[in-house]
């Protein structure tokens, strides 16, 4: 197997092509995040143009997605690759006052389009590679929308995240189009991000496994919703 192979196949699942168990290694992974870094810094002032239309008119899709986050006046919530901020709103809504945000992306770009756009007390912005996060708090919830396909050592990010997570906290992993859609559209985008995916039900499984975190929930329907907790919770699962 190429090197250039080995790579696209890390980009989709975040695991080494030869075993499924090993990180890229750390002057890899740099240069995979930073190609990723520089692609969404050139396309920020885009990607907000796009959204913004639908953010000032109520995104229904993107706010049925929120309300299954189940989140809670108090809660600390982690928004993970927040972009432009297009969940921050939403997001104080639910957890109010008492509650705390932190935004955390590793593109500049879409971070100083999100920091001028939303500002409240209980609100942090940290621009970090979420795989490398060290995080000063524990949360609740941890959102991961739009965010998994880009990940490129997967394994990695969700270990640091889910070290992060409370007891009782849940992962949330969310696309608003399904895993064949969202494949797809990477697939025609340039490189490096041509090659970020999605993994299969199968794949996510054994990711969540070596991760330490338990899957409670799987939507691969019409949308992408994935739902964990940590492995050493006890939940039911989720009936759907």
């Amino acid at each position: 197997m190429s090197q250039k192979q080995k790579l696209s196949s890390t980009a989709k699942t975040g695991l080494s092509a030869d075993s499924p168990h090993n990180h890229l290694l750390p002057d890899v992974l740099e240069q995979e995040i930073s190609s990723r870094r520089l692609f969404f810094d050139q396309v920020a002032p885009a990607w907000e143009e796009e959204h913004s239309d639908a953010e000032a008119e109520g995104d229904s899709a993107l706010q049925s997605l929120v309300n299954r986050f189940d989140l809670e006046p108090g809660q600390v919530v982690l928004d993970a690759g927040c972009g432009t901020g297009r969940l921050l709103p939403l997001i104080l809504e639910k957890i109010g006052p008492a509650g705390k945000l932190l935004a955390v992306d590793f593109s500049e770009k879409m971070l100083e389009i999100a920091r001028k756009k939303y500002r409240a007390p209980n609100l942090i912005f940290y621009r970090a590679d979420i795989s490398q996060f060290k995080s000063p708090c524990q949360f609740d919830r941890i959102i991961c929308l739009c965010l998994l396909p880009h990940l490129p050592d997967k394994l990695l990010a969700l270990r640091t995240l889910g070290a992060t997570l409370k007891p009782g906290g849940q992962l949330i992993v969310a696309h608003t189009a399904s895993r064949e859609e969202v494949n797809a559209f990477h697939a025609r985008l340039p490189e490096p991000v041509c090659y970020d995916q999605l993994p299969d039900s199968r794949e996510m499984a054994e990711l969540l496994l070596a991760a330490h975190l338990r899957l409670i929930e799987l939507d691969e329907g019409t949308i992408y919703f994935l739902r964990a907790g940590r492995d050493d919770d006890r939940f039911d699962k989720i009936p759907r």
